[in-house]
């Protein structure tokens, strides 16, 4: 297998942002975990811990107390009227001395009164928290959008120096009035002011999250922040989220308080103690010793005790209703915010949609403009520049659409109960994919209706379900949308394959973050032609958490891109090939896995040994990981022997039935006969690969994946892949 295709080298921050910018900024969801370094989290935790303590030091005990006395007395005692004596005397006593009754019931209360405030700075801690994640997400928000805003707006200058000239010699001309040439020139000035915006707002959130984190965090290339609106999508108005909402539980627990006052008890009035002491005296100086034991019980009742008792009974009924009633109207009111925001959720959801949708109009309206502008004289210029002004709107209204999500988002952590994973939907689509999908049936139902059925073949699919990596994927870019690029769909078509996995190299990555108009309309064409198209992406260096970044800023980098699904091609023992690292390895691969899971528009699929299926990460295997990631394995059979195959694949398949397996073939010329089928000859090349789709039979085997060195280049021969040829 080719190694130097497959391993892109990580994209450094500088593509986005130019050289200023030495490293990315860490994800949102690892910044909300260090939200408690915060001073204001601090602050409040110091609090709570303050008045824990002193709650706690009052409930030693309870009242109860040791006391003693030590004393010394002359005393003068008459015997009778003609004796008296005279000695001396000390005295020496203690015990212990124990509130009852009334006072110990007044003690608890004033112990309550502190319970309602613990309470009370528990709730506070804990929105206190929810209100920094708040802000923080609202600041990665505006420092992401400033990034976008940036380059958006860098983009859109490199064409100044061009049109500056274009219009300054048809304005000389007499074709073009001085008002319009202001006019195309005046988005132009509005990009700088957006240039300049952006890198206003990414430092002030910038200076923010350093506060909220307590980090000195280097400004770096931030990726899409992960917006789980699909959690909300089906949340109705139930209860169950008061349950572990902070406000509302600290209100509940002072309601069950004010339930159980000491108040209501008919002995609160009565002061009330039990002593238990112990007395020696001593004589001098005859030396005569003596002592007591005493066990007294002393109380106290008021006068007025009817009216005292009926005055705090009154008092706790109020303090236990205004409790209620203080949660009820909270509850009410919180209930309320919630459905707002998830009503708000779906109108937002509906704004990104139809400004992603504007966006590929306006896309499409610029490619229209640029092919007239090379072969038609006139205005077109004009045109063109228009087009692109109109386009530059609509990608701000796109970058302020998923602002406003991202703002959204931030809101939502006042409800949000845990961290929520995104499931990944395979059947949904995106608006600009559904668009594409009808321009296909479109080219579809023409091809249909025409008499040259190698054209109903090419815009047909065929009804296997085969794939193939394209490692080397230039000529598919630049010829996708020709002639040329009809022929080799064919051909591809009449392999059985329905899915492309395209990979980009490092130059192709680069240029199309800076400008990825030249991969959505290849990725577009393909679509027109009846195929699924994923992106490939393979660097074992996204394994570890230190290079993880990398990952995410590409797929950050091409989401506006239509690709159907991310495909990962990520093999830890390209890392270390010991068979005690492979645990640790596959288990930092899942944390891969689920950051890009989550940053990811598209389904996400890996490409990985038959072998690490079964190894235990923690308490679940591999393959148990993947299920609950919803990540699609493609297993590397990579023998040429099918029974052999079959061998090695019929068992996974049974083992998960759950998850939906691929198997990969090898029809590589590097590799030798005992691995690769290309030697082979066609008939038997094909009856081996038909030989292993016959046999694995599983519901969950959901097709074959050919991997060549340049599966566009040898099209041709794929072609004779074909059943029944």
């Amino acid at each position: 297998m080719p190694s130097s295709p497959r391993s892109l080298v990580s994209l450094i921050p500088a593509f986005f942002m130019g050289p200023a910018v030495a490293l990315a900024l860490p994800p949102l969801e690892q910044l909300e975990t260090r939200i408690e370094l915060s001073p204001a989290a601090q602050l409040a935790e110091r609090a709570y811990e303050s008045t824990r303590d002193s709650l706690n030091a009052g409930r030693i005990g309870l009242g109860v107390s040791a006391f003693g006395s030590v004393g010394y007395a002359h005393n003068h005692d008459i015997i009778d009227p003609l004796h008296s004596w005279s000695y001396n005397q000390g005295v020496a006593g203690g015990g212990l001395s124990i509130p009852v009754l009334g006072s110990r019931l007044q003690l608890e209360d004033s112990l309550s009164e502190q319970q309602v405030q613990l309470m009370q700075l528990d709730a506070r801690r804990q929105l206190q928290r929810r209100e920094l994640v708040a802000r923080l997400r609202k600041a990665y928000g505006d420092y992401w959008q400033g990034q976008r805003l940036e380059l958006l707006a860098r983009n859109y200058l490199q064409d100044e120096p061009t049109l500056e000239r274009v219009v300054g010699l048809r304005t000389r001309a007499g074709l073009l009035l001085d008002a319009d040439r202001l006019e195309l020139l005046s988005g132009f000035s509005l990009a700088r002011r957006d240039e300049a915006a952006g890198g206003a707002d990414r430092e002030v959130a910038l200076g923010l999250m350093r506060e909220l984190t307590g980090q000195d965090l280097d400004g770096g290339i931030a990726v899409r922040p992960v917006v789980p609106t699909a959690c909300v999508r089906n949340l109705d108005a139930s209860d169950d989220w008061a349950d572990s909402d902070p406000e509302l539980d600290g209100l509940r627990r002072v309601v069950a308080l004010r339930e159980t006052s000491p108040r209501d008890n008919a002995l609160y009035p009565v002061q009330s103690n039990v002593q238990l002491a112990y007395q020696t005296r001593e004589d001098m100086p005859t030396g005569q010793r003596g002592g007591s034991a005493v066990l007294s019980w002393s109380f106290q009742v008021p006068v007025e005790y009817g009216s005292q008792r009926r005055l705090l009974a009154r008092a706790a009924a109020a303090q236990l209703s205004r409790a209620r009633l203080e949660y009820e109207i909270r509850r009410q009111e919180l209930q309320q915010q919630r459905r707002e925001l998830i009503v708000r959720a779906a109108v937002l959801q509906q704004t990104a949609q139809f400004a992603a949708v504007r966006l590929a109009a306006a896309d499409a309206a610029v490619e229209e403009r640029s092919l007239r502008a090379v072969k038609l004289e006139g205005d077109v210029a004009e045109q063109l520049q228009r087009a692109r002004i109109q386009h530059y709107g609509a990608a701000k209204a796109l970058v302020e659409a998923d602002k406003a999500m991202v703002y959204w988002y931030a809101d939502w952590a006042r409800f949000e109960m845990a961290p929520c994973q995104p499931p990944n939907e395979p059947d949904a689509m995106t608006a600009a994919q559904a668009a594409t999908a009808v321009r296909a049936a479109s080219l579809r139902t023409a091809a249909a209706q025409s008499a040259d059925s190698a054209a109903v073949q090419a815009a047909t699919p065929v009804p296997a379900n085969r794939a193939l990596y394209l490692w080397r994927s230039a000529e598919w870019m630049t010829y996708a949308a020709t002639g040329l690029g009809e022929r080799k769909f064919g051909e591809i078509h009449s392999a059985g394959i329905a899915r492309l996995l395209i990979s980009l190299d490092a130059e192709q990555m680069r240029r199309a973050i800076a400008d990825p108009s030249s991969l959505v309309r290849a990725v577009r064409s393909t679509h027109e032609h009846g195929f699924r198209v994923e992106l490939l992406l393979g660097d074992p260096g996204w394994i570890r958490p230190e290079q993880r970044g990398g990952l995410l800023a590409i797929i950050d980098g091409l989401k506006s891109v239509p690709f159907d699904g991310l495909h990962l091609d990520l093999e830890p023992e390209q890392i270390d090939s010991a068979a005690d690292k492979l645990p640790a390895l596959l288990g930092s691969l899942a944390q891969t896995l689920a950051a890009a899971s989550a940053a990811s528009p598209w389904p996400l699929a890996l490409s990985i040994h038959p072998r690490d299926l079964d190894v235990r990460v923690g308490d679940s295997s591999f393959a148990e990981l993947l299920l609950r990631l919803r990540v699609s394995p493609t297993i590397m059979v990579y023998v040429a022997n099918p029974d052999r195959a079959v061998a090695i694949a019929q068992p996974l398949l049974g083992h998960y039935p759950q998850l939906s397996f691929s198997v990969a073939l090898s029809l590589e010329k590097s590799v030798g006969p005992q691995e690769s089928l290309w030697s082979y000859p066609e008939d038997e090349r094909r009856r081996r690969i038909e030989r292993v789709e016959t046999r694995l039979t599983a519901a969950n085997f959901s097709g074959l994946t050919l991997q060549l060195e340049d599966g566009w280049g040898d099209a041709s021969g794929l072609a004779r892949l074909a059943t029944g040829e």
